[in-house]
């Protein structure tokens, strides 16, 4: 999470200096569009099968709020499935692995959606995944790896790096999640 946060804010404060520069020189009445451009809004997904990845990104979501982010949806992945015609969003998705490295039923609708897209049709969005997997298995987090890649080839630009939590750790998902 401090990670994920960290790219995040890192992410908001670049396109904050970029709208004040163009804000210099765009004069007082574009000021006012230009701060509003900065509203970032989140929109946090969950595959889960277990209902492990859905708290997560549930916890993640109330703490993101807490911090005065705005919180367009937390929500299943297979709510999404219209990506391309929503407004620009930053996506926050939690993405639990499934059986031998097998997409979660709560994120198979998404999974379908992506395929059917092309390059750039996300290129409005932004992203970042967590993925929650078992290290055991040969396919660990196979499902956000698969999400993960996806979702940059349809040209979501990747805020950070892929974040991963992996059942066996000593606290389980809770090392990846706080690293």
């Amino acid at each position: 999470a401090k990670r994920l946060t960290a790219d995040l804010d890192a992410h908001l404060s670049e396109r904050m200096e970029l709208m004040r520069r163009r804000a210099a020189d765009a004069g007082p009445t574009a000021v006012k569009e230009l701060i509003d451009g900065l509203k970032t809004e989140l929109l946090v997904l969950y595959g889960s099968e277990t209902g492990t990845a859905e708290a997560v990104a549930r916890r993640f979501a109330k703490y993101a709020k807490q911090r005065g982010c705005s919180i367009r949806a937390c929500t299943e992945m297979n709510d999404v499935c219209d990506l391309p015609s929503q407004a620009a969003v930053a996506i926050v998705a939690f993405v639990a692995t499934c059986g031998d490295g097998e997409i979660p039923g709560g994120a198979l609708l998404f999974r379908d959606a992506l395929n059917t897209f092309k390059a750039g049709d996300l290129s409005k969005h932004s992203f970042t995944v967590f993925a929650l997997g078992d290290r055991s298995y040969a396919k660990f987090c196979e499902a956000g790896k698969f999400f993960d890649k996806k979702l940059e080839a349809c040209g979501a630009k990747r805020v950070g790096e892929m974040g991963i939590g992996d059942a066996c750790d000593e606290d389980g998902w809770e090392t990846g999640y706080t690293a």
